[in-house]
């Protein structure tokens, strides 16, 4: 699965999450909803410790339920490496967010799904963020925490919600793009694949010559009947031994010693 298709698989998830009334039953997705910001995902991510510069349960949290999804998705070093974050920062805040993206260049007028948005009102910072969706139709379309599902942004929601906004929309002041490269994609192998390299490993093999001296143990075993050839008389000693191959040389040697 692709980096960015896992991060919003996580984000997908989460959508119809109500903040609580009060720290408890912070992982019901919609019990004890009230407006106090308390969260799960600001819990989750305080019990680990050092992800911020304190605890952040009962503060906005916006910024904290990006952060959650980076971390629930790709694990804790490697979710804050991707967003640019320092261990023990201020990556709850938006405005420190964007300003660790904007500090490696990777900062955006032009959103890609995957990307961290960021809504400004004036020139004094960023003061709401989410995380881009998709783009189509001159529309980007955000999940966002701490947000409610009226139009316009709204930066002290009650819960997570599906968004969308005109490209040229005047309170969106930019895009942080995560360093996606970071995460190495789980390569999988269909059986017909393992097979067929399977196949061709054992090809490579029987090609090779046998080392020239294991030749008087190979020719020994050959006499004794230790060892034998396939079904069709061919010794191939650079093949590969399968277990029932195993269990027949392991036969001849007892039946060869106890004769002795």
């Amino acid at each position: 699965m692709k980096a960015v298709d896992k991060l919003l698989a996580v984000a997908r998830a989460e959508v119809g999450y109500l903040e609580k009334a009060s720290n408890s039953g912070l992982d019901s997705k919609t019990g004890n909803a009230g407006y106090n910001n308390w969260t799960k995902y600001a819990a989750d991510l305080d019990k680990l410790g050092d992800i911020y510069n304190g605890p952040k349960n009962g503060y906005y949290w916006c910024d904290v339920f990006v952060d959650w999804c980076f971390i629930k998705a790709f694990g804790k070093e490697l979710g804050v490496k991707m967003l640019y974050q320092p261990l023990k920062g201020l990556g709850a805040g938006c405005t420190y967010s964007a300003q660790y993206f904007q500090s490696k260049g990777a900062f955006y007028k032009n959103p890609q799904p995957g990307d961290q948005i960021f809504f400004a009102y004036g020139d004094d910072g960023y003061d709401h963020t989410g995380i881009v969706e998709k783009v189509e139709n001159g529309r980007v379309y955000t999940i966002e925490g701490n947000t409610s599902g009226g139009s316009g942004v709204i930066d002290n929601g009650g819960g997570v919600f599906r968004k969308s906004y005109p490209l040229g929309y005047y309170q969106i002041g930019g895009y942080g793009r995560p360093n996606y490269k970071l995460y190495q994609e789980e390569e999988t192998v269909t059986y017909e694949q393992w097979v067929e390299f399977q196949k061709r490993y054992e090809r490579e093999q029987a090609a090779k010559d046998a080392s020239r001296w294991a030749e008087e143990a190979i020719d020994y075993c050959k006499d004794q009947e230790i060892m034998s050839g396939d079904a069709n008389g061919a010794f191939r000693p650079q093949s590969s031994v399968k277990r029932q191959e195993l269990a027949q040389v392991a036969m001849n040697l007892h039946k060869a010693l106890k004769q002795e």
